[in-house]
């Protein structure tokens, strides 16, 4: 007797992420993952921030360009005041 079973690469990959879905969940339902989850974010917080800061630290002209704006903005509020004063 023989048997034969055609298999498609398709169910291979569906059964292959199947598993692999179950191994996160249960990674992610372990006891203490929440707390691991929390301490990598504090971890990660500073380091973000620092590279915010530095982007915006380097971006010289888009942090001039907004001062600028800025400026030009309260200017342009403060002669219309005036204007309206003398009116």
């Amino acid at each position: 007797m023989k048997i034969e079973i055609e298999i498609t690469e398709e169910e291979i990959k569906s059964a292959i992420e199947r598993k692999v879905r179950v191994a996160l969940a249960d990674q992610t339902n372990a006891w203490g993952f929440d707390d691991f989850v929390k301490s990598e974010v504090k971890k990660a917080i500073p380091l973000a921030v620092d590279k915010l800061i530095a982007e915006c630290l380097t971006d010289h002209d888009g942090l001039k360009n907004k001062v600028i704006e800025k400026i030009e903005k309260a200017m342009t509020a403060k002669v219309q005041a005036a204007l309206k004063m003398k009116a």
